[in-house]
């Protein structure tokens, strides 16, 4: 016996709306799995100790995890001499591709005789190079260690060089930029790459 027509189309539309419903179910479970195995892996928020070392971390402040806040804290650092505190932070993005090192600071400051703090947001793990006219990206990688630092392209409005950098502790990351500041052959200026947050 066969289906006519409009049953051919109707058993048709019923089965992609099965398949759409279950590769939803798998999506969410995947994305759901991810999540719990991150809340058990060294450097998440709770645990207060670092992925990279074991070492001890500030407790996330709330404007941080406002814009963060699920990831994994990599490496800390509490500047005593400024009252800076930077964490790196690993994010957690639901796919391999959003994965970022976002170096957050709370940086503290007093207004009218109020004690206040600002926080700011860059990526960690490159750095903007501003090329000195004629300057050649062939040239500049012969003069830098490859296995520390690595051209990954070119900011296409400003024309900056993005520099990978390979050690990105809030200290390694501050011996990079003053490393490169010193190419000054090659190199008019070096800046972190601003890492604008988007609220949840």
């Amino acid at each position: 016996m066969s289906i006519s027509k409009k049953e051919r189309r109707f058993s048709i539309w019923i089965g992609i709306a099965i398949g759409v419903a279950i590769s939803s179910m798998l999506v969410r479970y995947a994305l759901h799995h991810k999540s719990e195995r991150a809340k058990e892996r060294p450097g998440n928020y709770k645990s207060l100790t670092c992925a990279s070392d074991g070492s001890a971390f500030d407790p996330i402040p709330e404007e941080i995890l406002q814009y963060i806040p699920h990831g994994i804290v990599v490496f800390f650092e509490n500047n005593q001499t400024t009252q800076k505190k930077s964490w790196v932070i690993e994010t957690a993005g639901s796919f391999r591709s959003e994965r970022l090192f976002i170096l957050a600071q709370e940086i503290p400051s007093i207004s009218g005789g109020k004690s206040s703090s600002e926080f700011l947001f860059h990526r960690s793990s490159e750095l903007y190079l501003l090329p000195r006219k004629n300057a050649s990206i062939n040239d500049f990688e012969k003069v830098i260690n490859s296995d520390d630092f690595r051209i990954i392209g070119t900011n296409s409005s400003s024309g900056e060089w993005i520099l990978q950098v390979k050690n990105f502790s809030p200290h390694a990351l501050r011996k990079s930029i003053k490393q490169i500041e010193e190419i000054k052959t090659h190199i008019a200026e070096v800046r972190l790459i601003p890492w604008k947050p988007i609220r949840q």
